[in-house]
């Protein structure tokens, strides 16, 4: 099984990096981005610890792992486990589920 980065969620990754970049400097920056993906790494190993997604009392297919004020949100699949966004959790959490609406009606 390998890790796959969705192209949102190297964005959502840009975002934060950016974020970071602009309130701290580049090496808080680039700090807080390993530790994101570094905890991408026990889902190899332990792909089912991440809790159920929900929006409105609903199950999504995402899971997610939370990492400092990040969401990671990601999906198992056969062969791999997508990364399918990464989120700062001090959003308005209605702009994550526009998102991910839109991402269930991509794959649909």
């Amino acid at each position: 099984m390998v890790i796959k980065w969705s192209p949102l969620a190297i964005h959502g990754l840009e975002e934060v990096y950016n974020f970071y970049l602009n309130q701290a400097n580049e090496a808080v920056a680039q700090r807080v981005i390993t530790e994101i993906r570094q905890e991408t790494r026990y889902l190899l190993i332990f792909p089912t610890i991440g809790s159920i997604h929900g929006q409105n009392g609903k199950a999504t297919p995402y899971r997610y792992i939370i990492k400092h004020h990040h969401k990671i949100l990601y999906t198992i699949k056969e062969d791999c486990i997508l990364i399918a966004y990464v989120w700062d959790t001090r959003r308005n959490p209605k702009t994550l589920a526009k998102i991910l609406k839109q991402q269930i009606d991509k794959a649909l």
